[in-house]
């Protein structure tokens, strides 16, 4: 199921909760989870449902005491997990293989530079809830909605901007857009994610452009327009 293997762990759903208008949680119980072993931010697992099909979704909260884990999955576009999101109940069936992914630790970071659209928000929310008091932070989302923003709960110094999609516009186009019209910080550390052209957008901007250090900027494309099974 899984291309390199990795601890699996047998789940059932155990709540529903529609979070934005195109973010619903799930939240995951199995006998294993206790030993999931999240160690940083924007870890993540596969989550395969009973059909076969499997995705790349973030652990936004994991409760060990519980067996708890708590999946923030975007419902767009037609893909097979994605629908199955779209129905799940308390009391169906998946699996879990991981965790998965690296990170570059932030805290070390006097100002820090968040981009995401929807696909990654849950794993910048990650970030942002284990930064130190002392981390000035500049957020960029991009959301479907006006009333998609949610409420932001971090020790840091934060200043948020919600930028909701027009009606038409291209997904993750208004990101690269609104980074590359900002007045960004002329020295900090960056964490972009989302859509895999305007990622690299604005990745190309802030070393280009502004000067960042490579070794200053993480970038990841979760996924790309007109792809359905991005590998980024």
């Amino acid at each position: 199921m899984f291309r390199r293997p990795r601890p699996t762990h047998d789940v059932r759903v155990t709540a529903v909760a529609p979070l934005t208008s195109t973010l619903v949680r799930l939240t995951l119980n199995g006998p294993t989870l206790a030993d999931l072993g999240i160690e940083h931010p924007t870890q993540w697992v596969k989550l395969a449902i009973p059909e076969g099909h499997s995705r790349a979704y973030t652990i936004r909260h994991h409760r060990p005491g519980q067996g708890e884990v708590d999946i923030d999955i975007v419902l767009h576009g037609n893909g097979p997990v994605s629908r199955w999101a779209a129905t799940a109940r308390p009391g169906d069936a998946a699996r879990l293989a991981g965790p998965r992914g690296r990170f570059q630790p932030l805290d070390s970071a006097a100002h820090l530079l968040l981009a995401a659209d929807e696909s990654a928000l849950p794993a910048a929310l990650t970030i942002l809830d284990r930064l130190h008091p002392s981390v000035r932070v500049s957020a960029y989302f991009e959301i479907a909605d006006a009333a998609d923003a949610l409420p932001l709960s971090t020790r840091a110094d934060l200043t948020t901007s919600w930028l909701p999609r027009p009606t038409g516009h291209p997904k993750g186009h208004l990101l690269s857009a609104a980074l590359l019209d900002a007045r960004l910080p002329s020295s900090a550390s960056a964490w972009l994610a989302g859509e895999a052209s305007s990622v690299t957008a604005i990745r190309r901007h802030l070393l280009t452009d502004l000067g960042y250090p490579r070794e200053h900027v993480q970038a990841k494309g979760y996924w790309k327009q007109g792809e359905s099974d991005h590998k980024g």
